[in-house]
């Protein structure tokens, strides 16, 4: 063998020891969900929900969101749906208004106001949800998705010794660039869940994020934050910072549906936005992007040194991958995806090319505002 070759053989190994990292790590995650399973039965006190959906400019997705969340088989009498309208140029408030009536009041509506923070956008929204709330229990989830009518419950059930709970959500899969969001999703989200297993945290997704309020509050809540485009992940972290104890499930049980994103060009907005506020990691998380970066850099190489590292370097890729997606798909219910894993694996490889070139723009536009990230902060046009 060349240099070269060994190089990318050893690059490899290193990817694949990686992923294997991550397996044992999800086999964790999927043991908490089972955990989860078997206290489910056990009587006591149940605590007062809130569940916080901010929405902007959402009024084709609205009407499904609070569907699923008047179908959650929680005690209505513990559970509060607030729905804060941020600023929506379309007929959100509107859909809103009348989707209160329908229920019978079991939603509430609010629209955001001006303060005297810096708070703007989607973390003033939550924000003010939370500080018009009563529950105990705060659960975060976006006005594009639909929960699972076990979601609320199976929540709460993972509060058993944690302070705040992440979980996966799932692309609707029902067209082909679906399944590419579908699988890509479930790559990141895994990756996170896994870690987390290690107690090493990585990210979680602000569309099925819950914590307790007392430990939101133990860190100021987001006025308590520098402003961030991913507001998620800096509530995430600060949360750890503060000494959270995090579970990170794999449980079908604790899904939330998402829809797909129409076009490439909006998803490659949407990782750039991911990537832009993503910068401020912990040393795991730019580990993983470091070995994340060689790989790539080793796929990009591998065909032009020689057919022996093309199949060693492709071959680790794909096997490392498969063995770290299957049980997570499997036990997410979406197993039936796994056919689409081949193009899957260019898709992806499409975006690492692409979305690192797109992180040295400081602008990154999301739900028709325009962000300028910078070391001074952020600041919004």
């Amino acid at each position: 063998m060349t240099t070269l070759e060994i190089i990318l053989a050893l690059v490899s190994a290193l990817y694949l020891a990686e992923y294997l990292f991550f397996r044992a790590g999800i086999a964790r995650s999927i043991a908490a969900g089972d955990e989860r399973a078997s206290r489910s039965d056990e009587p006591g006190r149940l605590p007062q929900v809130s569940v916080i959906v901010a929405a902007r400019n959402e009024e084709a997705h609205i009407e499904r969101c609070v569907g699923a969340l008047l179908a959650q088989d929680y005690p209505e009498d513990l559970l509060e749906i607030i729905v804060v309208n941020d600023e929506s140029e379309d007929r959100t408030l509107h859909l809103l208004e009348r989707l209160r009536g329908d229920s019978g009041d079991r939603i509430r509506v609010l629209d955001t106001a001006t303060e005297g923070s810096e708070l703007c956008g989607k973390p003033r929204a939550i924000s003010q949800g939370v500080d018009a709330s009563t529950g105990e229990l705060i659960l975060l989830t976006d006005a594009d998705c639909r929960p699972v009518s076990t979601w609320v419950s199976a929540t709460v059930d993972h509060f058993h010794e944690a302070d705040v709970v992440a979980g996966f959500t799932l692309v609707d899969g029902s067209t082909f660039f679906g399944r590419m969001q579908q699988l890509d999703w479930i790559h990141l989200q895994g990756i996170a869940a896994a870690s987390m297993a290690f107690g090493s945290p990585v990210g979680a997704i602000g569309n099925n994020l819950s914590f307790r309020r007392e430990a939101y509050e133990r860190v100021g809540g987001y006025r308590g934050l520098p402003f961030s485009i991913t507001e998620d992940f800096a509530l995430f972290l600060a949360l750890i910072r503060d000494g959270a104890h995090v579970c990170y499930p794999c449980d079908p049980d604790h899904r939330v549906i998402t829809e797909p994103l129409t076009d490439l060009q909006t998803v490659l907005r949407q990782k750039h936005r991911w990537g832009r506020g993503g910068m401020e990691s912990t040393l795991h998380g730019y580990s993983i992007i470091v070995v994340a970066f060689l790989m790539l850099c080793a796929i990009c190489m591998a065909p032009f040194i020689s057919p022996l590292a093309w199949g060693v370097v492709w071959g680790t890729k794909f096997a490392a991958d498969f063995i770290f997606l299957m049980p997570v798909m499997r036990r997410l219910k979406v197993s039936r995806a796994l056919r689409y894993f081949p193009p899957f694996q260019f898709y992806f490889l499409a975006q690492a090319l692409i979305v690192p070139l797109m992180l040295v723009n400081p602008k990154v536009a999301w739900k028709g505002r325009v962000f300028t990230t910078a070391r001074g902060g952020v600041s919004v046009e």
